[in-house]
């Protein structure tokens, strides 16, 4: 507005003032032709067989390796927590059918091995093979799926950044998606819990902790899943619907509906196995506190296992393991799913990358630069906040 009411000619004297000045009074340095030279002809000299590239190419190329870079993490995150839960799986099967490789060492009088309610249970001790292995595989899976931001990176999966969660109208689904259940899967991995018959008042802040961690990677999940597929009576997201393709809803709806049913069952049996089910002929896991003596002499109170679960308890127990297994197997298939149809994965990157060394200044000629690359733009600007100094009587133009 204020060129235009100093008029054409008024601007273009202006300009030429600006320039004349930074010459006159030596405001140019040769490093700023240099710097100018090369910015310029770097970005316009295309086709040069040198590596250069376009603004737009280089965007595209940035892009689209991020998004195939996301795709990637997601694959490996699911891998490795897919080889989790099957060491966990495999190595609580082996202890229980063979006691004397277990941490116990001994055959028990109901004649089997202990068999844990629940894989944290098996896996909470981080100096056990059964923990070193889940904990390893479950937490790297983690971080490779948290630094993916895939909610943010894959259309299969972007729901936008306007539907918020109902609790939280400030924190969108796809953030939720985000954080909450690869860090629920962080803590279910970090903080072990501890058998409750051997807790102590301290533990059960640990493992308030852990369950804490798997309703955030389970509930979670399924929570956001539903609003990505619709599930039950939760209404589909409109984005969702013009992305997603028939075949993959209905895989996805087959994993959340697994994720639901599995994590429902295990909840149940896992309460009802803490149960006193000795009254209706079932024999649960008996505990003791028993003074041990260790290799240097000293003596405590520990309470110890004597004796393992048989009957149909010995059975809940199996079902509750193998429930939360199916669980976690069921998530980790989800997000193989989305993988597979995401169409990032498949994005075809240029096979040479734009060079990011500027090309010699002597190739271009000062005649095919912009005036203002050819004065620098350190001179020019400096010139013309003193050429505006010295005119302070002027308010249109010192404006």
């Amino acid at each position: 507005a204020h060129v235009a009411r100093l008029g054409a000619t008024d601007s273009e004297e202006m300009l030429h003032t600006v320039l004349k000045k930074a010459l006159l009074e030596g405001q140019l340095t040769q490093e700023g032709q240099a710097d100018g030279a090369r910015r310029w002809q770097f970005r316009h000299k295309e086709g040069t067989g040198q590596g250069s590239a376009s603004i737009d190419d280089k965007i595209s190329f940035l892009v689209g390796y991020e998004r195939k870079k996301c795709a990637a993490l997601l694959f490996m995150g699911s891998i490795f927590g897919l080889l989790g839960f099957v060491f966990a799986f495999i190595i609580g099967l082996m202890k229980f059918l063979n006691p004397h490789i277990s941490e116990f060492h001994e055959r028990f009088a109901s004649g089997n091995g202990y068999f844990p309610a629940t894989v944290s249970e098996m896996v909470h001790n981080p100096q056990d093979p059964a923990g070193k292995c889940v904990f390893a595989f479950e937490f790297i899976g983690a971080i490779f799926i948290f630094l993916s931001w895939y909610p943010w990176e894959l259309r299969n999966v972007y729901i936008g950044d306007s539907h918020c969660v109902p609790v939280c109208k400030n924190l969108s689904w796809s953030m939720f998606r985000q954080f909450c259940p690869p860090c629920g899967m962080m803590l279910v991995a970090t903080v072990t819990t501890t058998p409750f018959a051997q807790a102590t008042q301290l533990d059960y802040f640990c493992i308030a902790i852990h369950l804490t961690g798997a309703v955030m990677l389970f509930a979670g999940y399924a929570a956001v899943e539903s609003h990505c597929l619709g599930f039950l009576h939760i209404k589909q997201h409109e984005t969702m619907k013009k992305t997603l393709k028939p075949r993959e809803v209905s895989l996805r709806y087959l994993c959340l509906v697994g994720i639901v049913i599995c994590y429902v069952v295990f909840c149940t049996i896992t309460a009802v196995v803490v149960l006193p089910l000795e009254q209706w002929g079932g024999k649960n896991d008996v505990w003791e506190k028993r003074t041990i003596t260790d290799e240097r002499g000293f003596t405590f109170n520990k309470i110890v296992l004597v004796d393992t679960a048989s009957g149909f308890v010995l059975w809940l127990k199996i079902l509750s393991y193998v429930s939360e297994v199916a669980c976690g197997l069921f998530l980790i298939s989800s997000f193989l799913v989305i993988w597979y149809f995401c169409e990032e994965r498949t994005t075809d990157l240029n096979d040479e990358l734009f060079s990011v060394i500027d090309l010699p200044v002597d190739q271009t000629h000062d005649s095919e630069l912009p005036t203002c690359v050819r004065f620098g733009f350190n001179g020019c600007f400096r010139a013309a906040m003193q050429t505006i100094d010295a005119t302070e009587q002027t308010p249109n133009y010192r404006h």
